[in-house]
């Protein structure tokens, strides 16, 4: 790097895309899971199959997403659609989405599916992707940019926590105009690739069709993908789904869990923030897939203490050490990615087979995880979850390459793809 990263005017500017869009999530998100239920009444089935079309609907985004956004490297025109989608936000979900969803469910889910589907289920990958492709042209770390995503996240749901006790509608409004923030950001964003580094992204050298369908041809691919199916999606399904839910049931008073859920949701996200902005450096040192590694042992330890743990305070503490988990997770599989693909198909790749997988995880589990917590409760479900979690971790130790394996392997992936 020529300069320190926060000299960097497109450090500054991959950082304002993730608070913008990850600020406008937690408001639409960190209590999506109560709202279902607790505000529109939903079950714990309905909400599994909920899930399950929404994450079916954004993997068919998500492809479109990926491919796209390598063929445009750094150019906005699936951002600018993301931002005008975020901006109409709150229209959408409290006069169409919500009414629907009392009313005709399944026309509900299937439209509200395609809606979150474009603007943050798959949209997250998208940001996530062209913001570290920002931190690979311009030269410095994307967790220290995605670590003000982070510290955003955390303030919104510190917000969404108070205002839903009152009335969620205003977090759907606050997302809106969170959106607005979001095309301000685009009109300002001019990046120059005249000085982007071109070993990292190839701007010049455009992607052809056979190059993106060969990376599916790759076992290096299919190994990565089962990976994030046993590990990624059951904890989407635990953290997102089960969780809120059976946190705020443990208080007598359903706005003191709201606030508390709220309170304790914003400080781990500032943990995250800490943590994010420290662990590619560690990342760099233990290797991608010692990383990967770790992110799932601390997913399964989380879940297996959820189903054995009684103590408030116990249950708050595994909560906060999604800290360790999720940072770490993304930063090393871009990491791994990296490694051991085409760089020019960073999003294809993360999309497809971060994201993509994680969501066909949730299609998968989510309604039988759902009918299995109605029909056992938390506790088995937890456990079961979690037993699952730690096959796939011994997967990964088994599978996933060594990082002297991947530079090695890495070379010889882009010869086969071309």
């Amino acid at each position: 790097m020529s300069t320190a990263f926060y000299k960097n005017t497109n450090y500054w500017f991959s950082s304002c895309y993730s608070m913008v869009y990850y600020a406008a999530g937690s408001l639409v998100f960190s209590f999506y899971a109560i709202w279902l239920s607790k505000k529109i009444g939903l079950t714990a089935e309905q909400t599994g199959i909920l899930y399950s079309c929404n994450y079916f609907i954004a993997l068919i985004i998500m492809f479109f997403y990926g491919i796209t956004q390598d063929k445009l490297v750094l150019r906005k025109h699936l951002v600018w659609f993301q931002s005008l989608i975020i901006t109409g936000g709150a229209p959408f979900l409290i006069y169409v989405y919500e009414p629907l969803l009392r009313s005709h469910f399944y026309i509900g889910v299937i439209s509200g599916s395609i809606y979150l589907g474009f603007g943050w289920i798959a949209g997250m990958g998208l940001i996530d992707s062209y913001c570290e492709k920002i931190s690979r042209a311009f030269g410095f770390e994307f967790g220290q940019a995605r670590t003000w995503g982070c510290i955003a996240y955390a303030i919104g749901t510190f917000i969404a926590g108070i205002l839903i006790s009152k009335n969620p509608h205003l977090n759907f409004w606050a997302a809106s105009v969170i959106g607005l923030l979001f095309i301000t950001l685009n009109i300002l964003f001019k990046p120059d690739l005249s000085r982007a580094n071109l070993s990292m992204v190839k701007v010049n050298e455009p992607l052809k069709l056979n190059e993106i369908i060969a990376v599916f041809k790759l076992k290096d691919f299919w190994v990565f993908v089962i990976y994030v199916l046993g590990t990624y999606s059951l904890y989407n399904i635990y953290d997102q789904q089960l969780f809120p839910v059976y946190f705020t049931n443990l208080f007598g008073n359903e706005g003191a869990g709201y606030e508390i859920y709220g309170m304790l949701n914003s400080l781990q996200v500032f943990l995250e923030a800490a943590v994010m902005f420290t662990v590619p450096f560690i990342v760099n040192k233990v290797g991608a897939k010692n990383a990967l590694i770790f992110a799932a042992c601390v997913s399964a330890a989380r879940i297996l203490m959820t189903g054995y743990a009684e103590s408030i305070f116990f249950i708050s503490i595994i909560k906060l050490m999604h800290c360790l988990e999720i940072t770490t997770v993304l930063v090393a599989v871009f990491k791994y990615i990296a490694l051991n693909f085409d760089k020019r198909l960073s999003a294809t790749v993360f999309l497809v087979g971060y994201q993509v997988a994680g969501s066909v995880g949730v299609i998968l589990f989510s309604t039988i995880a759902g009918n299995f917590y109605d029909a056992n409760g938390p506790a088995a479900t937890f456990k079961g979850l979690g037993f699952i979690v730690v096959l796939f971790m011994i997967f990964a130790i088994a599978f996933l390459n060594s990082e002297k394996k991947s530079l090695v392997q890495n070379h010889n992936s882009i010869n086969d793809v071309n």
